[in-house]
């Protein structure tokens, strides 16, 4: 166990006067890897808490559950409570600025040393928040009514570095938390190397379960064409495919390029949501997957998705437009593949969403910097295969991470092109409002970085029902019955988990 940042570091920083929080950091290289699955670490959490991981060759994974200051929003107003306060502090205006004021109090020196994210805020922002940048109708029903956006501050958090085979707990504290600037460290020492011990117990509750994560799951007896047994659409698929037509007549006219529509299933469950999250993250480990606790409502997210990166100044966006299914075998794998590369329609489909998230980006960056660093990447998961491309730009000085979030939000990828004009034809032809679907979730930190992936592949769970919703990009040559069963199929890893632990569920409780 080693403490990586010395006292006389802190007595540094705490000259330049720059800093309202500063971070102290244990380092300790555990006996095994990761907990084997988090369900040791949510029967500690407080109702409030996270994971973020990434399952396809990501290094970090981060854990927090004792948020020091959570804000909810609804429209242009946010309630914020402190330290799990019952005392709630309302307040009033846009969303993006809101979170703009609830985090400016707060910065952190950067620590080359530590990994990207220590602390600072994690949640979802909905993609009814864009009403607060766009002026768009109010036809949808919010039958949900969910909160449009909700964050999390935390000054303490767990973070397992794969490359190092190492996990860091981060304490921050204000320097003048205590009597003296010695005592503050001490504590926040103290802290962090209690930390450890936790992690240790929820390894040992996890080690104790007999789960290996290296075995491939059983399955029961799901199967995947009984994965939307029992759901109920928000549309029936006539009622898709009939949309679809009233998109292409908007095509036709030249109102749009093209749009996203999307169809939300509904699921009864009995399992938690926990346990959902546990097989979704076997069977379809994706890049920006986590889940956020909140005690009204889970998301639990396996998104392959990015809708904006803030590191140091760089931006970046990977947007993702093109989908095949999964081969059955090798040589079909590798025909849905060139299938998908060499199509001319994909390929002119995927060059105008990447166009726009140029522009998009191109709204805040410095003039000159954008440009696009992958083209037409091929990116496989379980149900389906991807083409993805990045696009990267400077942001200038005087601009912040909330700035970069407004010129992009939401992502181009999920509604289309135009933007505006798609977004009020889903608005028409929706039936109900998307709430965190095509949103973002993922952190903010205290020296002005960012990760936000695209909220899709994810279940909402709510009051016993969880909630599946995934879109098709509507285009004049367009087949209907064959958008609607891309958008089944790019909602299948979701359900299959989904069955899979109601199935694991009911079996407990017959054995029980």
């Amino acid at each position: 166990m080693e403490t990586v940042i010395s006292q006389k570091q802190w007595e540094t920083w705490a000259t330049e006067g720059a800093w309202t929080l500063l971070p102290c950091a244990v380092k300790y290289r555990p006996v095994g890897d990761l907990p084997l699955n988090w369900m040791g670490a949510w029967e500690q959490a407080e109702p409030y808490s996270f994971v973020l991981e990434s399952g396809k060759g990501g290094r970090y994974t981060f854990v927090g559950m004792n948020p020091v200051s959570v804000i909810r929003g609804k429209g242009n107003s946010a309630v914020v409570r402190e330290d799990n306060s019952d005392n709630a502090m309302e307040l009033k205006g846009k969303p993006l600025e809101l979170l703009r004021r609830w985090m400016q109090p707060f910065k952190s020196p950067a620590v080359s040393y530590l990994p990207k994210f220590c602390g600072g805020a994690v949640g979802f922002l909905g993609y009814d928040i864009v009403r607060s940048l766009e002026r768009l109708p109010r036809l949808a029903k919010d039958d949900l009514e969910l909160d449009d956006y909700v964050w999390m501050r935390f000054e303490e958090l767990w973070v397992w570095d794969r490359e190092e085979a190492a996990l860091y707990a981060v304490v921050h504290r204000r320097a003048g938390e205590f009597s003296t600037l010695q005592e503050t460290y001490r504590q926040a020492e103290e802290r962090a190397i209690s930390m450890i011990g936790q992690w240790e117990k929820i390894s040992s509750a996890a080690r104790a379960a007999g789960i290996d994560e290296s075995e491939e799951p059983e399955l029961g007896d799901a199967k995947e064409i009984d994965a939307f047994e029992d759901a109920v659409s928000s549309m029936s698929q006539q009622e898709f495919e009939a949309a679809v037509s009233r998109i292409q007549e908007y095509i036709a006219a030249g109102d749009v390029f093209q749009v996203n529509l999307s169809l939300r299933q509904a699921f009864k469950l009995s399992s938690s949501p926990e346990a959902v999250y546990e097989w979704l993250r076997r069977i379809n480990p994706s890049p920006y997957m986590g889940m956020l606790r909140f005690p009204d409502f889970q998301l639990v997210s396996a998104s392959p998705e990015l809708l904006v990166k803030l590191e140091n100044g760089r931006m970046s966006t990977r947007p993702i437009a093109g989908t095949r299914r999964r081969g059955l075998t090798e040589e079909e794998d590798a025909f849905m593949e060139a299938e998908l590369t060499q199509s001319e329609k994909e390929r002119a489909e995927h060059i105008m969403l990447v166009d726009l998230l140029r522009n998009d980006l191109g709204r805040v960056a410095e003039y000159g910097s954008v440009g696009v660093s992958e083209l037409f990447c091929v990116e496989r998961y379980s149900h389906v295969m991807h083409l993805v491309s990045e696009v990267e730009g400077t942001l200038p000085s005087g601009k912040t991470a909330f700035d970069a979030i407004a010129a992009i939000f939401p992502g181009g990828t999920i509604t289309g092109a135009p933007k505006v004009r798609t977004m009020e034809i889903i608005e028409e032809l929706e039936p109900v409002t998307r709430g965190p679907y095509t949103g973002s979730m993922g952190w903010i930190d205290y020296n002005g970085n960012m990760e936000l992936n695209i909220i899709i592949r994810t279940l909402v769970v709510k009051d016993g029902f969880g909630y599946i919703q995934a879109g098709a990009g509507i285009v004049i040559d367009s087949v209907p019955y064959r958008e609607y069963r891309e958008s089944r199929n790019k909602a299948r890893a979701v359900a299959v988990a989904l069955r899979n632990s109601e199935i694991n569920a009911a079996q407990a409780k017959d054995r029980g």
